[in-house]
């Protein structure tokens, strides 16, 4: 070989990188199949079953579920009359629900009554007038107990009972009515409002002031709950609304989204009429108000109650217990269950005093729901599998 001949250059190979890349393989193969194993391994089953079995008596029980919400009341409200008396107000009545015949101020001695009525009072009545307005004053009279009858005519016998009612009030007895000491209200009793912005004691009123308000229409009962109150609440739930001294029943008659995502589940009475029926007069809402009810979710039901752990479904859908008599003999009987609730359940088949078995976890691998209705005595040995 000459001198001027190249040769390439030779590149030797060290045995310890040969050994590192050994390890490092192994050390993947090992990683993965750790990995595998963790994988494939079945996700452990946590069981709050007792380690023994459990006999648990048969009891009495009612179940149900309540739950305690506020129920928006709405109800516009108009002016139903003006004072037209002048002078100075000597006192104002605390209102609310208003009857025939209560005093809703005075106005220098002079009391302001409701009458039920139409038509508005408009002139000042005594002997010989007739009219709807004199219809009105002598139906609270006869509602006073002061008059038999009403005929529509201002005759000896309202001018009596005119001076009794003046007596009544410690007023003079002049047998006639002035302008502006009756209030026409549509229907009573109502709940009605004086402005607190007009009257008051000590105020001077020149006539013409709008004082007294009162509701229009019949009242609107509003279940406002967020999604997940909604989802609590099935449309077949029943509602107890208490207000005062009322309470008043109700059933959804159907339900809406707004637009901030509430569900708004709109009320009425059980035969579709205005939750509050007859008393929709005495409900002073002012605009909005609310009131406490109880929403029942859970239909209440009673019955001989077991754990739900010791009830057995089978494939077929029926369900059974393991009665426990006092000589230890385990029997399977069929149940029907009619409601459950927070691990409990009511069932038909079963009597109070009796006791059944609760599954314990050295059954749990059959499953709750997969014991046999009739238990064999003895089981044959296993055969191994080849």
């Amino acid at each position: 070989m000459s001198e001027g001949t190249m040769h390439p250059r030779s590149r030797t190979v060290r045995p310890g990188r040969i050994v590192v890349g050994i390890l490092v393989a192994a050390l993947l193969v090992l990683a993965g199949f750790w990995a595998g194993r963790v994988t494939m391994q079945p996700p452990a089953v946590a069981t709050d079953l007792p380690d023994a079995e459990v006999l648990v008596d048969v009891t009495e029980q009612t179940l149900g579920r309540q739950l305690n919400l506020n129920v928006t009341v709405s109800q516009p409200r108009r002016v139903l009359a003006a004072n037209a008396l002048t002078g100075v107000v000597t006192s104002v009545s605390d209102t609310g629900e208003v009857a025939v015949g209560d005093e809703l101020y005075r106005v220098a001695g002079v009391p302001v009554r409701a009458v039920q009525g139409a038509t508005p009072f408009h002139r000042a009545l005594g002997l010989r007038d007739r009219g709807e307005d004199v219809r009105q004053l002598q139906q609270a009279l006869v509602a006073l107990g002061l008059l038999p009858a009403a005929d529509g005519t201002y005759g000896a016998s309202t001018e009596r009972a005119v001076k009794t009612w003046q007596k009544q009030l410690g007023i003079a007895q002049s047998g006639r009515v002035a302008l502006g000491e009756l209030v026409a209200v549509p229907h009573l009793p109502s709940a009605l409002s004086l402005d607190a912005d007009v009257i008051g004691p000590g105020v001077v009123l020149a006539g013409g002031e709008k004082v007294v308000h009162g509701n229009v229409g019949e009242p609107t009962f509003v279940l406002r709950l967020s999604q997940q109150q909604a989802r609590l609440v099935p449309e077949s739930a029943t509602v107890t609304i208490s207000y005062q001294s009322h309470e008043w029943q109700a059933v959804v008659a159907g339900t809406e989204n707004d637009d901030v995502g509430d569900t708004l589940f709109h009320l009425r009475a059980p035969d579709g009429g205005p939750v509050c029926g007859v008393d929709c007069g005495s409900v002073s809402t002012g605009g909005e108000i609310f009131v406490r009810s109880r929403v029942q979710v859970v239909p209440p039901t009673s019955g001989p109650a077991v754990p739900v752990a010791a009830i057995t479904t089978h494939p077929d859908g029926t369900a059974s217990v393991l009665v426990v008599d006092a000589a230890g003999t385990r029997t399977a009987r069929p149940v029907t269950v009619l409601g459950s609730q927070d691990g409990v359940a009511v069932v038909d088949g079963v009597a109070e005093g009796e006791r059944v078995q609760v599954l314990a976890a050295g059954n749990a691998a059959r499953g709750a729901g997969a014991v046999d209705p009739a238990p064999p005595a003895s089981s044959p040995e296993p055969t191994p599998e080849r």
